[in-house]
């Protein structure tokens, strides 16, 4: 079992759906679950992608909130940390990752090998794997539809944690997920880049299901803010 019973203090506040669920903090998450499966309808919305227009703004946080908010939902979730160039998933749930999804593009092991439990029902698992010296060329390869499709066949719901925008994997992504959650720190990030980011997704292709207000003062609290849109 990868997350402890006892409450460790930084994965305490970055879990905070699993750890203290009626915190108001964790209205913001259930929102954002519900407007996501609200956003369906008839379509199939099955693999999310969580980004961000630049670094440290809170989408791995919020993709891990996500995931585990579909989990509680009795949805079969995974999560999966693409972020192959500063992956943080394995840190957020303390768990290893000898062997991810670099691994399994370097053709090292099988899908099922590098699928985790969680310790959290319904939710497992995929990290990165060792830091590879060219993601972007893995992202090329036919593995990538292979691994969607059978978590596609495996799981209700995949939830990506992707790169940020910076960085053009994001961009080959988002092409390739039903719809996607662009994460922006207010406290930081500029309104014009915010819009940019948002153009670059639509210019993709991407699927924009809303934008998630990351450290929005909410009374004398800092959290999680969101609001959806369909593009």
């Amino acid at each position: 079992m990868s997350m402890r019973r006892q409450k460790p203090d930084d994965r305490y506040q970055k879990l905070i759906a699993h750890w203290e669920p009626l915190s108001p903090l964790v209205e913001g998450y259930r929102t954002l679950r519900l407007n996501i499966q609200f956003s369906m309808g008839d379509k199939l919305m099955q693999t999310i992608l969580v980004t961000s227009p630049g670094a440290s703004e809170g989408k791995t946080i919020t993709a891990a909130n996500l995931s585990l908010m579909m989990a509680k939902d009795h949805k079969k979730t995974v999560l999966l940390d693409f972020d192959l160039r500063n992956p943080r998933v394995h840190f957020t749930f303390d768990m290893p990752n000898l062997y991810g999804i670099s691994s399994y593009f370097s053709d090292m092991c099988e899908i099922a090998d590098i699928i985790q439990p969680s310790g959290v029902s319904e939710l497992s698992i995929i990290t990165a794997g060792p830091i590879p010296h060219n993601p972007a060329e893995m992202l090329g390869t036919p593995r990538l539809l292979e691994l969607m499709a059978y978590l596609r066949h495996n799981f209700d719901f995949v939830i990506v944690d992707s790169p940020p925008l910076i960085v053009s994997d994001a961009m080959v992504l988002a092409r390739e997920m039903d719809g996607c959650v662009m994460v922006v720190d207010a406290s930081k990030t500029k309104r014009d880049s915010a819009v940019k980011a948002v153009e670059q997704l639509k210019a993709a292709g991407a699927n924009l299901l809303g934008v998630v207000l990351n450290n929005k003062k909410v009374g004398k609290r800092e959290g999680y803010y969101g609001y959806g849109y369909n593009a």
